[in-house]
C-alpha cells in the first residue's frame, strides 16, 4: 500500500536538507463483536469484545436495547473497547450494540445477551394419612426459576421416601399427590390441595 513514511531530500553545493512526511489513508469505521450471542447464569461475569478499525481512530460507545449504556458498578468499558459486566443480572439481558464514530462515518455491530436466573431451592418434609394409609415422613425437594423477559416462573419438585404401599394410591390420586401441589400447598374456593385432603403437615 501507499501508506507509510516518505522522506524528501534536497541537496546543493551548500548542503543537504531533509523532511519526513507520513501518509495515512483515512477510512470509515468497521466494527465486529464477539461472540454474537451469549447466555449466562445470573451472577456470572460477561465480556463482550468489540474490535474497531478506522482512520482517524474511532470513538466507541456501547448501547443496551438502543439506549446509551452508562458506565458504573454494573458496566465497564475497557481500554480495548471490550464491555465488562462484573455480575450479570436478569435486568442485563437484551441486545448490546457497539457503535463507532469518526469523521468519515459510523458503524455498529450487535450481540444478544440472555441471563438465566439462579434457581431457588427448598427442601421440606410431609407427614399425613392418605386414604387411611400412613404416609410416614416423606421428603420434598423443589426449585423455582424465574424466566427472563417473561412473567413465567418454572417450578420443579419431587417426592422421595414414599412407602411402597402407597404406590398404587399415588397412581390413582396423582392429581392430589403430584409434587407441584405439595410445593404450592394452596387452595382456591372449593378446590382443596393434596396437602389438605391428606390431613398432613407441611414444613
Amino acid at each position: 500500500t501507499d501508506v507509510g513514511h516518505y522522506r524528501c531530500v534536497a541537496e546543493n553545493d551548500e548542503g543537504t536538507a531533509a523532511k519526513v512526511v507520513t501518509l495515512a489513508l483515512q477510512s470509515a469505521p468497521t466494527v465486529t463483536v464477539a461472540p454474537g450471542a451469549v447466555s449466562v447464569r445470573a451472577g456470572q461475569r460477561v465480556l463482550l469484545h468489540c474490535t474497531v478499525s478506522g482512520e482517524p481512530t474511532p470513538s466507541v460507545e456501547w448501547q443496551q436495547d438502543g439506549q446509551p449504556l452508562p458506565e458504573g458498578p454494573r458496566a465497564h468499558i475497557l481500554p480495548n473497547a471490550t464491555l465488562l459486566l462484573p455480575a450479570a443480572s436478569l435486568h442485563d439481558a437484551g441486545t448490546y450494540s457497539c457503535l463507532a464514530h469518526n469523521a468519515l462515518g459510523s458503524a455498529i455491530a450487535h450481540v444478544s445477551l440472555a441471563v438465566q436466573g439462579e434457581p431457588r431451592r427448598v427442601r421440606g418434609s410431609l407427614v399425613g394419612v392418605i386414604n387411611g394409609r400412613e404416609l410416614g415422613v416423606t421428603s420434598l425437594d423443589a426449585s423455582v426459576l424465574e424466566e427472563p423477559h417473561s412473567s413465567a416462573i418454572a417450578v420443579q419438585s419431587s417426592l422421595g421416601s414414599v412407602p411402597p404401599t402407597l404406590g398404587p394410591l399415588m397412581r390413582v390420586l396423582v392429581a392430589i399427590l403430584a409434587p407441584i401441589y405439595w410445593s404450592l400447598a394452596r387452595t382456591s374456593g372449593d378446590a382443596q390441595s393434596g396437602f389438605l385432603l391428606s390431613r398432613g403437615t407441611f414444613r
